[in-house]
């Protein structure tokens, strides 16, 4: 089987997430910019390789909010809850941390495996969970793969 020669996209555990409920908003126009980049990518090619990380990833690079290699989102103790979610998240989807899938993988693994309202308890602190985007994103997910 012919392997693809691109990089895999590294994505941190709860970022797969926050792709399933974006919606061209986010903390400046460079870090949306990239999130747009980065989820049509992906929308684009379900067969794009996706490195799951505990760790700032491709998107996080372009956060006005990582300090050094670390989040700052919430103040100094916000990497911590970052990888507390991440871990979460790659526990519930059984991916190990720096495992290699295809996006479509990740997709029918958050698809099968999570609801809406498991964000609830994973997300419990992010100031995009009131909106609903993600809880909604996922939903649809569910519906798509039990179709």
């Amino acid at each position: 089987m012919f392997e693809s020669m691109v990089e895999p996209i590294s994505i941190r555990g709860h970022t797969l997430l926050c792709l399933q409920g974006f919606r061209g908003e986010g903390y400046d126009a460079t870090f949306i910019d990239r999130l747009t980049e980065i989820h049509k990518t992906l929308s684009d090619d379900p067969a794009r390789l996706v490195q799951v990380v505990q760790a700032p990833d491709a998107l996080c690079s372009y956060c006005p909010n990582l300090t050094l290699d670390r989040c700052e989102l919430n103040g100094a103790d916000s990497e911590v809850e970052m990888k507390a979610q991440d871990a979460d998240v790659m526990r519930r989807l059984e991916i190990g941390t720096g495992e290699i899938l295809s996006w479509q993988e990740i997709f029918n693994r958050i698809g099968t495996r999570l609801k809406g309202n498991d964000l609830n308890e994973i997300c419990g602190h992010c100031r995009w969970l009131p909106l609903g985007y993600c809880s909604e994103g996922i939903e649809k997910l569910n519906n798509r793969v039990r179709s």
